[in-house]
Formats: structure tokens, sequence, C-alpha cells
């Protein structure tokens, strides 16, 4: 092998590796200086569990209040997620807002689903905002058992 041939190869991996330490460096400082799922404060407001007059079906709704700390996200689109699980620990379903919705200094967020009526009397509730992917979370997350026909 030749002489420039050698430190070409040199020259790539120093590159190569400069170019992933970068890499990593901006990596541990967004996770260092970020506060994810610290940005919104989010607060149980009510809710309730129910069979609706006529229909076949369960359905929950759960309000809650929710205030900003990060700056930065308000006017931005958001979204959440509310997750109903059976007391057993097994998910029954999961709820998102569809198109997200702009995020206020303060203020609060309704979620609403429905599933097949059955023997579940008592559910649990955990809901939490996102960003408007669903992939980090913006808030804590907030957690209601919630028992048929009794408002919270």
């Amino acid at each position: 092998m030749n002489w420039h041939k050698k430190i070409s190869n040199y020259r790539d991996i120093v590159l190569s590796v400069s170019v992933a330490i970068a890499f990593v460096v901006l990596g541990l400082q967004q996770s260092l200086f970020a506060n994810h799922g610290k940005e919104i404060v989010l607060k149980f407001n009510d809710a309730q569990f129910f069979l609706p007059l006529g229909k076949n079906m369960q359905q929950v709704k759960l309000t809650t209040t929710y205030s900003v700390d990060d700056s930065d996200i308000v006017g931005k689109q958001i979204s959440g997620t509310m997750k109903i699980f059976t007391q057993n620990g097994t998910l029954i379903k999961t709820t998102s807002i569809p198109n997200g919705f702009k995020a206020d200094k303060s203020g609060f967020q309704q979620f609403v689903t429905s599933f097949p009526a059955s023997s579940v009397q008592s559910i649990t509730a955990d809901v939490l905002f996102t960003d408007l992917n669903k992939t980090s979370p913006l808030s804590n997350s907030i957690t209601e058992n919630l028992v048929i026909n009794k408002t919270r």
C-alpha cells in the first residue's frame, strides 16, 4: 500500500470518528438540557365512567387542567393519550387527540373514549400529554381509578 493511500485511509477514519463524537455530544446535550415530561404540569379535574342510555358501550370522560412551564411549547400543536386498563392491568383501549391541540399557557383538555360493554366495573385511566407525533412525553402522567356510574 502506498503512503498517500494510508494517509487517505487515516483521514477518513479520523473524520468518521469526529462526526460520530459530534453526534454523541449533541445527543447527550439535548438529553441533559431537555425537560422531557416536565414541560407541562398536568392535573386531574373530573371523570366519569358510565353506560350511556340505549347503547351497548361503556364510556370514559376525563378532564384535565394544565399549565405550560416551557414557553417554547405555548402556541404549538401538541397531543395527548389516555389509556384505559382493567383493575388487573390489562389494557382495554388507547385513545389520543387525533390532530392534537394548540397549547395555551394554561387550559383544560377532555379525553373521551368508548369500548364495548362488558362486566368491567372499575378501570384505571392514565393520561399523558405528548408531542404531536406521540413519541415524546411533555407532561407528568396522571392516573385515576374509576368505578362505573360514579363521578369523580
